[in-house]
C-alpha cells in the first residue's frame, strides 16, 4: 500500500500540464493545516496501516521549505507505519536541485528523486513555460547523484512545438548519459484547461500527426533498448530493475490514499478524488469535513481497470485471473485477445499476456477492443 501527497503549488503553470496546481503561495499555511487535518480525519480509510511506498507529487513539492515538508510527514508517521527501506520518491524542478534542498530532503528520507526535465533544449523549455536551463538539469541532476541519490528519474516529452526527431533521440542520449536509473518519456496530449488547449482553438499551435507520434515513440523504444533500459509500462524505462515501486502499485492495483486537493485514492472496491480547488479543500476541512466525489466499482468496472492497468506493463494480464475472476466478461472479449495474438501485437506467455514492442503503438486501440461496456 502507499500514499500520495499532493502539493498544489508551482512557480508558473507549464503550458502542456493538466495536473492541478496553483500559481501561488498566498494559501500554502491554510493548505498545511487542513492537508494535516485530513490525514487525522482519514486514518481509517485503508483496512491496514502499514506503508510500503509515499509519493509527494504536485504542483511542485520542492517548492515547500523543509520544515513545511517535515510537517505532513510528520503527521503521516503519526497515523502510519512506514517500513523500514520503503520508497519515498519527491518531485523537484531542475532549478530545486542545490545543495541545501537536497541536503533537507535526504535528512527527511526521500530516497527517490523525479526530475521534470522535459527537453534538454532551451528553445523548446521556453516554448513550454519552464523555469529551469537545459544545463541546470543536467549539473544538478549530476549533482543530486553525487550527493547519494542513486535513484532518479527524469521526464521528457515526444511532441513538443518544434521538436524535430533528430532533437527527441539527442534528448534520450543526453538522458542516458546522466547518473539515472528511470526515465518516463510521455507523448504529449492537450489537457482541458491549459495554455496548449486554448492556443488550439486559436490556431497557434497543432499536435503533429498521431502516425510521425507513433514512429517517434517507437524510435524513442528501441533506442532506450540499446541503451540498456528496460520497457517495463507504456511510458515508463528502467535500469536495473529500479521501477517505480509507487507507480507499479497502481498498475498492479494495490490500494493506496492520496491527500491533498484532486488527490485520487482507492480501497479495492471504490474510488474516491479529492476536489480540484484549493480554497474548496481548504474550508470543507476548516470545518472538519472533506469535499470528494466517490465511485463505487461494480464487477465490470473492476475487469476493465484490471485490463487497462496490467496491459499498460511488461508484465500484463494473467489468464487464470480472466478465466475465473472475470470468466463473464472474458468469453466477450476471447476473440478479440486471439485477433491480437495472430497479428503479434499480443503475446502469451507463462499464463499471461502482454503487449508486444510493436503494439505498445496501438495500445489504446487495443484496450478499447478488450473493455466491456
Amino acid at each position: 500500500m502507499g500514499i500520495y501527497v499532493h502539493v498544489p503549488f508551482c512557480r508558473s503553470k507549464c503550458f502542456y500540464c493538466g495536473f492541478y496546481s496553483v500559481a501561488s503561495l498566498k494559501l500554502k499555511e491554510a493548505y498545511l493545516g487542513a492537508i494535516e487535518r485530513e490525514i487525522d480525519l482519514r486514518r481509517g480509510y485503508l483496512q491496514h496501516q502499514e506503508m510500503h511506498t509515499l509519493y509527494f507529487g504536485g504542483g511542485t513539492p520542492s517548492y515547500l521549505e523543509r520544515g513545511e515538508l517535515e510537517r505532513i510527514i510528520r503527521k503521516l508517521e503519526e497515523n502510519y507505519s512506514f517500513v523500514p527501506g520503503m520508497e519515498r520518491t519527491i518531485e523537484l524542478n531542475p532549478e530545486d536541485l542545490v545543495p541545501e534542498k537536497l541536503q533537507g530532503i535526504k535528512d527527511l528520507g526521500f530516497n527517490r528523486l523525479s526530475i521534470g526535465v522535459q527537453s534538454f533544449s532551451d528553445e523548446q523549455l521556453k516554448r513550454i513555460n519552464r523555469t529551469h536551463s537545459a544545463r541546470q538539469a543536467m549539473d544538478g541532476i549530476t549533482f543530486a547523484a553525487g550527493m547519494g541519490f542513486d535513484n532518479i528519474s527524469m521526464d521528457l516529452i515526444i511532441g513538443l512545438p518544434g521538436q524535430t526527431e533528430a532533437e527527441l533521440l539527442d534528448d534520450v542520449e543526453r538522458a542516458s548519459g546522466l547518473p539515472i536509473a528511470h526515465l518516463s518519456v510521455y507523448i504529449l496530449s492537450i489537457d482541458s484547461n491549459t495554455v496548449f488547449e486554448y492556443m488550439v482553438k486559436r490556431g497557434e499551435f497543432r499536435l503533429e500527426d498521431e502516425e510521425v507520434m507513433a514512429g517517434r515513440y517507437q524510435r524513442v523504444c528501441e533506442r532506450l533498448k540499446e541503451l540498456g533500459f528496460e520497457h517495463y509500462e507504456i511510458s515508463n524505462f528502467a535500469r536495473n530493475g529500479r521501477y517505480s515501486r509507487h507507480n507499479t502499485s497502481y498498475w498492479q492495483q494495490e490500494p493506496y490514499i492520496g491527500f491533498g486537493p484532486s488527490a485520487h485514492s482507492y480501497d479495492l472496491h471504490s474510488r474516491q478524488w479529492n476536489t480540484a480547488n484549493l480554497k474548496i479543500y481548504i474550508d470543507y476541512l476548516n470545518n472538519g469535513i472533506l469535499s470528494f466525489e466517490r465511485e463505487e466499482l461494480a464487477p465490470v468496472d473492476l475487469y476493465n481497470e484490471y485490463v487497462m492497468t496490467s496491459l499498460r506493463t511488461m508484465w500484463g494480464m494473467e489468464k487464470q485471473k480472466l478465466e475465473g475472476e472475470y470468466a463473464e466478461f472474458w468469453e466477450q472479449v476471447r476473440e478479440q485477445v486471439r485477433k491480437y495474438e495472430d497479428s503479434g501485437d499480443l503475446i502469451e506467455e507463462g499464463g499471461r499476456w502482454r503487449i508486444s514492442e510493436t503494439g505498445w503503438v496501438i495500445s489504446d486501440t487495443i484496450l478499447s477492443d478488450l473493455f466491456v461496456v
